[in-house]
């Protein structure tokens, strides 16, 4: 059911920027065409290769011609146009994020960067191929109706208007019937939808059905085929060309027989008249010469000089001397690099034993470390020790001497 029209929009218009194709640009490449992508001018726009664009262009068509069909238009056909074409633009958009350079990113003070990408060779939409093959087998499976026609009408009562649609032009086929019994009834016209078309494809005009019967005197056989290609029928599983059949068949011609003595002749009996057969064309003469191969009627010099040039590089490249001097000179590189392998073993060998001797002389002086830390320990602790008893000494004789009634400062020992 189509929606109501509105009095202040116009449903019946495409985009006039997102999603449409720029013209051919001479600068790009043969069948290249830029997408826009968005409502702004040349703000992001892509290159498609051309068989994504001749599809797309085709895709754009379709919309163009579905809107023109303002009394009977097929807004779901219509929504399934635009969803390809959303798309195709995100698929461009997405393309544009993964191989956006940084340097053309826009800054924070920037509302926006003109940007311009190309696709690769292989960009394509698959949702938008498989939508044309579904057109297609759609548009195969519908029957043809049958011409509305009574008995007894004549054949040129019945119109068939086509068009060959042009790539600018709109696809439309129109089948007009006319009534001759009733002439004040409007004329019937069915509309019927055109194949989804590809871009190297154009739709034949169809054979009506008053054409004349074709004339048979007006066939003709086409052009015999050259004699190269006859001589190999066979080859090809053919019959023999018919040259060579009357070559084979052609018997030897027998002896004639002795004439008969006397009055008795033997009757001549003339052989019946054959057509002469056409002249063979002398087929074409290979030489040999040089050890190459050449035949009379291909132009071949430019192959004969390659080849000759081939042929001397390759004798010259076997030759003995030069292969001595390359053989000399690789033995040389080999025993080069075997004294160096030589010397990378020695100097191996010497770390090695260096590493060893090293980790015993760090054995040693590890022990004789611990065995440092274990008598500093011991001192440490008899020193603590003898502090100790010295102090118990001091004391108890202080208390001695207090309870004699004897004071007496003493003065304190200097250890130093």
């Amino acid at each position: 059911m189509a929606p109501s029209d509105p009095q202040s929009l116009d449903i019946h218009r495409v985009s006039p920027i997102r999603g449409q194709l720029e013209n051919y640009d001479p600068r790009t490449p043969k069948g290249w065409r830029y997408i826009q992508t968005t409502d702004t001018p040349n703000e992001l726009k892509v290159l498609l290769p051309p068989g994504t664009a001749s599809m797309y262009e085709q895709l754009l068509k379709l919309e163009n011609y579905e809107l023109t069909k303002k009394p009977t238009i097929s807004w779901e056909r219509i929504m399934e146009i635009r969803h390809l074409k959303d798309r195709m633009i995100r698929k461009c958009h997405k393309l544009a994020k993964t191989s956006m350079p940084m340097s053309r990113q826009a800054s924070i003070g920037d509302t926006f960067v003109f940007q311009t990408f190309v696709a690769p060779q292989d960009f394509r939409c698959k949702e938008m191929e498989k939508w044309f093959k579904e057109q297609q087998k759609r548009a195969s499976s519908v029957p043809r109706k049958p011409s509305i026609a009574g008995q007894g009408q004549p054949s040129s009562s019945i119109t068939i208007i086509k068009h060959v649609p042009s790539p600018s032009s709109k696809a439309l086929m129109q089948r007009s019937v006319t009534n001759p019994e009733s002439s004040s009834k409007p004329k019937q016209i069915l509309y019927h939808k055109p194949l989804p078309i590809q871009p190297t494809r154009l739709v034949q005009a169809e054979r009506t059905s008053t054409l004349p019967p074709s004339d048979p005197t007006a066939l003709f056989s086409p052009p015999p085929l050259p004699l190269i290609i006859l001589s190999q029928r066979e080859s090809y599983g053919l019959e023999a060309s018919p040259i060579d059949q009357a070559v084979v068949s052609d018997p030897p011609s027998p002896e004639s027989p002795p004439m008969a003595s006397g009055s008795e002749t033997a009757p001549q009996v003339s052989p019946p008249e054959e057509p002469p057969l056409p002249e063979a064309t002398p087929r074409p003469v290979v030489s040999r010469r040089s050890s190459l191969k050449r035949v009379s009627w291909a132009d071949n010099q430019e192959i004969d000089t390659q080849l000759t040039k081939y042929v001397a590089a390759a004798r010259e490249a076997q030759s003995s001397g030069k292969w001595e001097e390359v053989r000399a000179l690789y033995l040389d590189q080999i025993a080069g690099l075997e004294n160096l392998h030589l010397q990378v073993k020695e100097g191996l060998q010497h770390l090695r034993s260096e590493t060893d001797h090293l980790q015993r002389i760090e054995e040693t002086i590890r022990v004789q470390r611990e065995a440092l830390d274990s008598t500093f320990q011991q001192f440490e602790h008899k020193q603590t020790l003898l502090q100790e008893k010295v102090q118990e000494v001091l004391t108890e004789a202080t208390d001695t001497l207090a309870r004699h009634g004897v004071r007496r400062e003493l003065e304190p020992i200097n250890e130093s």
